[in-house]
């Protein structure tokens, strides 16, 4: 099928089931106005050493340093193909010339099977997150940055997303993600330029002396630009949400799920029941939200304001 060029599916290199492409032939994968590099180190047998891999391999339970190509969900977003982010170092996707004001609107990123393993039940070199006791505030998140291809940093241009957080005061809060998760990255950047670059690398309250010891992978999918105002002109027709006092109603279309996030991505409120749901916010501070509805075969989104 044609690609959109404000869509990064990872869908165009036509892999087969179960198989990957880490850059041994080529490093350099171009989709749309997207370009990414893969790393492929001939030392020692050759290996994938850096950068953005493509795979469609769907072992969701081998949780060691042999799967390091597979998504904890078993495959991609809404397709096979997904990408994979080698990211203990700044890891580069490369956006063209977009007309005018290119917006970087959503994404969606996961854990690999690999990371989760490790994270929810440690590993000899990485520690289970919380501990023996469950207390340890532990984290792993994605640093995301902008710059222009200059290399010039775009100012007040990043942006944190916890793949896994601990560091609440209620245990029962914490979280491995293990889904596919929206990630809103509205405004970064909104200028007029020749093109830019966004980059991400992971963080781990897990370290040592060669650096982090949660394995630092993590899964992408989806990422999309568009010139539209936001999230909302994409997504009206496939659910409504009222805002009353105490709680977002969202009334759908079909039987979904729906959960409203922060502008972290953690997310606060979840409802599976039938097509209308409700959403109690009566303890949510004022501010940005996001409204996630999950129906069989898509997600959508929308940004939602808590007066």
């Amino acid at each position: 099928s044609a690609q959109m060029p404000n869509l990064l599916t990872f869908d165009s290199v036509g892999l087969p089931l179960d198989t990957f492409w880490n850059g041994q032939d080529t490093n350099l994968y171009k989709e749309g106005k997207f370009t990414l590099e893969a790393k492929y180190d001939t030392s020692f047998g050759g290996y994938w050493s850096s950068g953005i891999a493509i795979s469609t391999m769907r072992d969701d339970s081998t949780g060691d340093f042999t799967n390091l190509h597979s998504s904890v969900t078993g495959g991609g977003h809404n397709s096979d193909a997904y990408g994979v982010v080698s990211a203990a170092q700044e890891a580069e996707i490369h956006v063209g010339q977009l007309f005018y004001w290119p917006v970087w609107m959503e994404g969606f990123v996961t854990n690999t099977t690999y990371a989760y393993t490790s994270m929810s039940e440690g590993d000899q070199f990485a520690k289970k997150f919380g501990g023996a006791s469950g207390d340890d505030p532990d984290y792993f998140f994605i640093h995301f940055r902008f710059y222009y291809d200059s290399s010039a940093t775009i100012e007040d241009s990043h942006f944190d997303f916890y793949l896994a957080d601990f560091r609440f005061e209620d245990n029962a809060q914490d979280y491995i993600v293990d889904d596919w998760v929206y990630v809103d990255l509205n405004d970064y950047p909104n200028y007029e330029h020749s093109g830019y670059m966004m980059s991400m690398q992971v963080y781990s309250s897990d370290t040592g002396q060669f650096g982090i010891n949660t394995p630092a992978y993590f899964c992408i999918d989806d990422l999309r630009w568009d010139m539209a105002g936001g999230v909302e002109d994409r997504t009206q027709e496939t659910f409504v949400i009222q805002v009353k006092e105490d709680a977002f109603q969202v009334e759908t279309v079909s039987r979904s799920s729906v959960q409203l996030l922060d502008m972290q991505g953690r997310m606060l409120v979840s409802s599976d029941q039938g097509t209308t749901h409700t959403l109690k916010t009566h303890s949510l501070p004022q501010g940005i939200y996001v409204v996630v509805v999950k129906e069989e075969g898509s997600t959508s989104a929308q940004k939602v304001f808590r007066w």
